[in-house]
This record gives structure tokens, C-alpha cells and sequence, in this order.
């Protein structure tokens, strides 16, 4: 999203609509499809936007497999100064969305903010549920739609945990 800084007014909402894509942490490229909602503040040659991003996309759930959909919704802020400025009248010049346009520059992408904090709001591990139960580690079968048959081996090292609740359930 692109904004023509020369064309707002002191005090504008704005709204639009992108597709952002994105690698999952399995590699797979994604896309979400994300609406914009701006708010602008003007304040001298200081521009204070604040944005609320609400977008959803699918992948496969993290245990399942099964298909999931996940919905992004984060807001965050970004200052605007025009080059010029008296050097102590610097507002959040210590913040990570401080952005300094040089002299001549009207126009400021908000593409690198908007990419950065959808991403960063997306968890690693994505369930198509609370109570997804995952795959079976030994057969692989869906425990969402039945249950498995196998025999698992049981792990040696918990025996002795095992006997002392046979012990208390008697």
C-alpha cells in the first residue's frame, strides 16, 4: 500500500484491501488476503498512522495434516517525518516505525510494515483445533476420525512409573 502523503488531510481514515505471501515454516508459500484499515493523523510535517490488518489464510494443521485456517489480526503504528525537521523535535526516532522521508518525497510504502507484522503474528504451530489429537507416531492414522490399532512400544524408562500406578489403582 502506497500513500501519497501530500494528498492527506490533517485527520483521514483510509481502507484497502492486499494480498500478502508469505513462507510457512514448512516452506510452503502462502498468501493472505488481508483488509487495511488507516487511520492518519497530520501534525506539522509528522504524519502518525495507525493500522489494524484482519486477514485469514489455510494450511495444514501442525499435527493433522487435515487443512486449517487461521485468522491474523494485528495493529501498529508508524510515525512519518518529512526531512527538514529541527534535529530535537524527532518523535519516536528511537522506535523500530520511525520513518524519515528524504527531502523531495511524497510518497511512503507501507508494504515492508504491513509484511512484517503479519508474519511475525503467525504462531509456528498451527491446529486445525484445540482438540486436534494428531497422527498416530507409529501407523500414521487420523486419531481425529478413528482410533489406532497398533501397539506402540511402550518407552523402558517409564516401567517403574508404570507398575507404581498399577500398584495405587489396586
Amino acid at each position: 500500500m502506497i500513500l501519497d502523503l501530500e494528498k492527506v488531510s490533517a485527520d483521514e481514515r483510509i481502507s484497502g484491501d492486499e494480498v500478502v505471501v508469505f513462507q510457512d515454516v514448512a516452506g510452503q508459500e502462502n498468501q493472505i488476503h488481508c483488509h487495511i484499515e488507516l487511520g492518519l493523523r497530520k501534525i506539522g510535517d509528522t504524519f502518525y498512522i495507525h493500522v489494524d490488518l484482519s486477514g485469514s489464510f489455510s494450511t495444514a494443521c501442525h499435527k493433522c495434516l487435515e487443512p486449517a485456517r487461521y485468522e491474523v489480526t494485528p495493529s501498529f503504528e508508524v510515525v512519518v517525518q518529512k526531512a527538514g525537521q529541527a534535529a530535537g523535535s524527532e518523535p519516536g526516532s528511537g522506535e523500530e516505525d520511525f520513518v524519515r522521508l528524504p527531502i523531495g518525497q511524497t510518497r511512503l510504502s507501507l508494504d515492508q510494515h504491513i509484511y512484517e507484522n503479519l508474519v511475525v503474528n503467525i504462531p509456528m504451530r498451527i491446529s486445525c483445533s484445540d482438540r486436534c489429537r494428531g497422527l498416530c507416531p507409529a501407523c500414521g492414522v487420523n486419531l481425529n476420525r478413528e482410533d489406532c490399532r497398533c501397539t506402540a512400544a511402550a518407552d523402558p524408562r517409564w516401567n517403574e512409573l508404570r507398575k507404581l500406578g498399577e500398584k495405587s489403582s489396586e
